[in-house]
């Protein structure tokens, strides 16, 4: 499937509700600020694997679940945000842009902090 990029400070405004939104990704659109770097690209589209694989619903569902455990535990909204599975596979993999073409499937896995 291929991934339709849309560049819209407006929507990524409205979506930094609890950090800011640079970029976000949603099976399978990715909407952005600004043109992205391809290192940027290569993220997103790590997230576009992960959504596959969960539907989208149950990414987000999980997404949302680690984020609120991290800040549950004492981290600050950015804290948790970049220990979130699915952000530390994709911040760990996005300047390796052939990535995605070894990547084993739920490779975010990994990344669960016990």
């Amino acid at each position: 499937m291929k991934e339709f990029v849309i560049v819209s400070p407006r929507f990524c405004k409205a979506a930094s509700v609890f950090i800011d939104v640079y970029a976000i990704t949603l099976l399978p659109f990715i909407v952005c600020k600004e043109k992205m770097s391809d290192v940027s690209l290569n993220h997103e589209r790590i997230h576009l694997k992960q959504q596959k694989e969960l539907w989208l619903l149950g990414f987000y569902f999980l997404y949302m679940l680690y984020w609120m455990r991290f800040l549950v535990e004492g981290m600050t909204r950015g804290q948790a945000y970049r220990v979130i599975p699915f952000e530390a596979e994709a911040y760990d993999n996005q300047n390796n842009l052939n990535y995605l073409e070894s990547r084993k499937k739920h490779a975010w896995k990994k990344y669960i902090r016990t």
